[in-house]
């Protein structure tokens, strides 16, 4: 096994680990089968921007994909992959989710609290932000895709 495959399968088994849930009983969206699909397609997501970067095909943005992002900007999908491409990284992510469900057939929301350590070069590089997130998927040409988020910084540690 190639050592890239190799941590590309240890950071989706951390991502796995990684997303957890507030709440100790089952949650209202554990048999929802259009979230259990989403998320797992959000651990996909995360695990290669803390393995090999995201790609286009990793984020499954949609054609219109558009981000609020904790630097006060708006981007879209193409300029959050040169984003990353420029050199910004994280080493860990971790997602809390307080809600997850589906509005209708096409669409899932995803909201929580999540913990990112930014990598070497990055702003923050090393430092724990905990920031409050919204994500939402849409169903575009029968395939979930990424379509909205919005998150902004609650405090970073060592601040």
């Amino acid at each position: 096994m190639t050592l890239t495959l190799r941590r590309i399968r240890t950071a989706i088994a951390g991502v796995l680990v990684l997303l957890s849930f507030h709440a100790t009983a089952a949650n209202p969206w554990d048999n929802d089968p259009a979230v259990q699909e989403v998320l797992k397609l959000r651990a996909k997501g995360i695990a290669a921007i803390i393995s090999t970067g995201p790609t286009a095909d990793s984020e499954h943005y949609s054609s219109t994909f558009v981000a609020n992002t904790p630097a006060n900007s708006i981007v879209t999908g193409q300029q959050m992959i040169k984003n990353f491409s420029a050199g910004f990284s994280y080493k860990a992510v971790e997602q809390h989710l307080d809600y997850a469900g589906s509005h209708g057939p096409d669409i899932v929301v995803l909201m929580g609290e999540e913990v990112v350590v930014p990598g070497v070069g990055s702003p923050n590089a090393g430092k724990r932000i905990h920031r409050r997130f919204t994500d939402v998927f849409r169903k575009e040409n029968g395939e979930w895709r990424y379509d909205l988020r919005h998150a902004n910084v609650i405090s970073i540690e060592g601040s």
